[in-house]
C-alpha cells in the first residue's frame, strides 16, 4: 500500500470509520484511480509513445526519400534511353526519306524522259501525217484539174 493510501486509511480511521469499511473505501478509491489511469492511458500519449512515433515517421520518410531517389534515377535512365532511341529513329527515318526522295526523283526523271520521247514521236507522226495530207490534197487537186480540163476538151 502506497503512502497516499496509508494516509487516506489513517484519516478514515481517525474520522471514526470502521477498519473494514475504511479498507474497502481505500481499495475502491485505488480501483477508481486505476480505471481512470487506464482510460487516460488509452487516450493520452506518453513521451515514449511520441518518441516511437517520431522514430517510425523518420524511418518512413527516409524510406520514401530513398524510393523517390530510385524513381528519379529510373526516370533519368528512361529519359536517356528514349532520347537515344528517338535520335536513332530520326536518323533512320531521315535516311529512308532521303532514299525515297532519290528513288522518286529518278523515277520522275525517267517518266519525264519517256513522256518527252513520246511527245516527240507524236509530233513527228503529226508532221508526217500533215505532209501526207498536203500530198494527197495536191494530188486530188491535180486530178480534179485534169478531169475538169478533160471535160472542157470534150465539149
Amino acid at each position: 500500500m502506497g503512502s497516499f493510501n496509508a494516509t487516506l486509511l489513517a484519516a478514515l480511521l481517525s474520522a471514526g470509520v470502521s477498519p473494514d469499511r475504511a479498507r474497502e473505501v481505500v481499495e475502491q478509491f485505488d480501483r477508481a484511480i486505476d480505471e481512470r489511469f487506464g482510460l487516460h492511458a488509452q487516450v493520452l500519449a506518453t513521451k515514449r509513445d511520441v518518441a516511437e512515433l517520431q522514430a517510425a515517421i523518420t524511418d518512413r520518410i527516409a524510406d520514401s526519400n530513398e524510393r523517390i531517389a530510385r524513381t528519379n534515377e529510373r526516370v533519368a535512365e528512361l529519359d536517356r534511353s528514349l532520347s537515344g532511341r528517338l535520335a536513332e529513329l530520326d536518323r533512320s527515318l531521315s535516311g529512308r526519306l532521303a532514299e525515297l526522295d532519290r528513288n522518286l526523283s529518278g523515277r520522275l526523271a525517267e517518266l519525264d524522259r519517256n513522256l518527252s520521247a513520246r511527245i516527240a514521236a507524236t509530233n513527228e507522226r503529226i508532221a508526217e501525217t500533215r505532209a501526207d495530207l498536203v500530198k494527197w490534197t495536191l494530188a486530188a487537186l491535180t486530178a480534179q484539174t485534169a478531169l475538169i480540163l478533160g471535160a472542157f476538151k470534150l465539149l
